[in-house]
């Protein structure tokens, strides 16, 4: 039997790191790794790839009619055998009850997977923002983990991490919080399934409440080279107006492209291989008319930059 588990947790909170950390143990030699990108373009499947992982990667996934299923993609694993785990990592933004459900009643993947512990992830360090900005988004997350990752713990005070742990256990008083450091989660608690007949809270589960706002996205995309990231990472930390969960993909360098992943007061430069010229993905809450003035701000950064050094 195939095992099967859903990854999920608000935007950068390290869901990707935390995978990788999974399918690089000893026993997991072969795993298989569906990864959901709310944008129309996908940053986290070739870190993935990089661990060992074997991938399939959806784009403009979410929620409503438009959003595309975790259901072909996790069923054609399970349906091959070639695995014995597969790791269901939604975009973040994902109605976790409903990918819970596609994935329950399909009959493949009834007869041939069992269930492990839904994992949400948080980012400790942004725990404040993310329960101000994103509420809804968090905690109806939260309210379906059998797992929860407190992921980042070197960016929060210890005060602040028992705090978290408490606030989440009077919220979800069935789930595990596993403290963890850049998604170093124990291993054998996070793959083993607790007990026989075990079924996932997110099975059970239900968001009771209004369904939280729905996420907005769009990719900044340019040709343009940056000369100085320290200055164009200031732009990217301060951009005005909007709940901007998350930015992250490619900035061409001039010595070469860099992987880039943020929010609003956190910046981390990756060390993940990547090419091609600059595209970032924006998501937040409302990003909708806000694409041309991001653009012009960052457009008018690396020109700015271009005419300092007289490229």
């Amino acid at each position: 039997m195939t095992v099967l588990q859903i990854v999920t947790g608000i935007l950068g909170s390290g869901k990707t790191t935390l995978v990788r950390h999974l399918i690089e143990g000893p026993a997991e030699s072969k795993v298989g790794v569906v990864v959901g990108e709310f944008a129309d373009d996908g940053f986290d499947g070739d870190m993935i790839k990089a661990s060992g992982g074997i991938v399939r990667q959806i784009c403009a996934t979410g929620r409503g009619d438009d959003a595309k299923s975790y259901l072909e993609p996790t069923r054609a694993f399970v349906e091959e055998g070639k695995v014995g785990r597969v790791i269901v990592e939604t975009s973040g933004v994902t109605e976790i009850a409903q990918v819970a459900t596609d994935l329950r009643d399909d009959p493949v993947i009834g007869s041939r997977a069992v269930l492990g512990p839904t994992i949400v992830v948080l980012d400790a360090g942004a725990f404040t923002a993310h329960d101000t900005h994103f509420a809804p988004q968090l905690w109806a997350q939260l309210d379906v983990a059998d797992i929860v990752a407190i992921n980042k713990t070197d960016k929060a005070h210890n005060d602040s991490l028992e705090t978290i742990r408490r606030r989440v256990a009077g919220r979800n008083p069935e789930a595990k919080a596993l403290f963890c450091y850049m998604g170093q989660i124990h291993r054998p608690t996070a793959l083993s399934i607790p007990y026989e007949g075990f079924t996932p809270r997110a099975f059970r589960a239900r968001w009771e409440g209004a369904l939280p706002a729905e996420f907005e996205a769009f990719v900044y995309r340019t040709s343009r080279v940056c000369y100085d990231r320290v200055l164009f990472g200031h732009r990217l930390l301060n951009l005005p107006g909007g709940r901007i969960a998350r930015f992250k993909g490619v900035l061409r360098c001039w010595d070469g492209p860099r992987s880039v992943n943020g929010l609003p007061g956190q910046l981390d430069w990756e060390n993940t291989p990547v090419e091609g010229d600059t595209r970032i993905a924006f998501i937040g809450i409302g990003m909708d008319g806000r694409e041309a003035e991001i653009t012009e701000i960052l457009d008018a950064e690396l020109e700015r930059q271009r005419h300092d050094v007289g490229a």
